[in-house]
């Protein structure tokens, strides 16, 4: 049987291949495409693999505690306070969290007189404050995948609040009721300002808490530049009169005076008690992180 030429080349290329292994000693087979000089000859393979870079974290470089401003806004208004963080893992830190912040009904509407500048809330019966004291618990997400200048991250706190209620106006006759109107009623009942009605504190314990998603900026560790967008609530069991808890009764748009003397004749409930608040939050951040020495 004749063998063509073309049969003849596997056995040529393997006796080359087998020649070159034997001549050189055992040496080495580099993967493709790695220039490595061997005496006068080069041969070409892949280059070794290197690794990755571990992204950096306030754990292991020695940033442990630190200290920042918060400011915050919510449907209850501003909130301003303080936070301080410490670093438990490479990217998970404690949080305690201290602010003060007004809250108020999601019903409220703000009306403001245009000729003397006077802002007036329709049927708010108390103003209220809020001290919430939080702990929580901070994890970074994502750390391999998303650079350090921009790290994500998640928390959760659960907490306290002293609640600080104060009458929004002058009850004269203690009815529930703001007489506002001259032309309506025999009395007017003006508006306290924030530093009146005190003598009439009323306080209330609430339960507090806020889960968040944010943003932690710059490559500078020890600056505290967080941007956090998240939930936050107020649980109060015994709950606090935020609107007029009374109105009076209307027939046809008019109040009910059969004696004519400008006081009403009865009242129906008009607003209930409130025990539950919550509101998205947007939430900065700013401070500092002291280093271990």
């Amino acid at each position: 049987m004749k063998l063509s030429k073309q049969s003849f080349q596997p056995v040529v290329f393997f006796g080359l291949t087998m020649f070159m292994v034997l001549t050189n000693g055992g040496m080495t087979i580099v993967a493709q495409n790695t220039q490595v000089e061997i005496g006068e000859e080069y041969a070409f393979g892949e280059p070794e693999v290197e690794g990755y870079d571990i992204s950096r974290n306030l754990y292991d470089e020695g940033f442990r505690s630190g200290l920042g401003f918060r400011i915050g806004l919510n449907d209850f208004g501003l909130q301003l306070g303080a936070q301080y963080r410490r670093a438990l893992r490479p990217y998970t830190e404690a949080l305690v969290s201290l602010s003060i912040s007004g809250v108020r009904d999601p019903s409220e509407q703000t009306y403001i007189d245009y000729y003397f500048g006077n802002r007036v809330v329709p049927s708010k019966y108390k103003r209220v404050l809020s001290t919430p004291l939080t702990l929580g618990i901070k994890q970074r997400f994502f750390p391999d995948q998303i650079t350090d200048n921009f790290r994500v991250h998640g928390s959760v706190s659960l907490g306290g609040a002293m609640m600080f209620a104060l009458p929004y106006f002058e009850d004269y006759n203690s009815n529930g009721f703001r007489e506002a109107n001259i032309n309506e009623f025999a009395i007017y009942e003006p508006v306290n300002d924030v530093f009146e009605g005190w003598n009439q504190l009323e306080t209330e314990l609430a339960f507090t808490g806020e889960w968040v998603l944010g943003i932690d900026f710059g490559d500078n560790f020890a600056q505290l530049q967080s941007f956090q967008f998240g939930y936050t609530f107020y649980y109060m069991p015994n709950g606090i009169q935020i609107m007029e808890p009374f109105k009076p009764i209307r027939e046809n748009g008019f109040i009910v005076d059969v004696d004519q003397d400008q006081v009403p004749d009865g009242y129906e409930r008009a607003n209930d008690i409130v025990n539950y608040l919550g509101s998205v939050q947007i939430t900065f951040v700013f401070g500092k992180m002291w280093a271990r020495k």
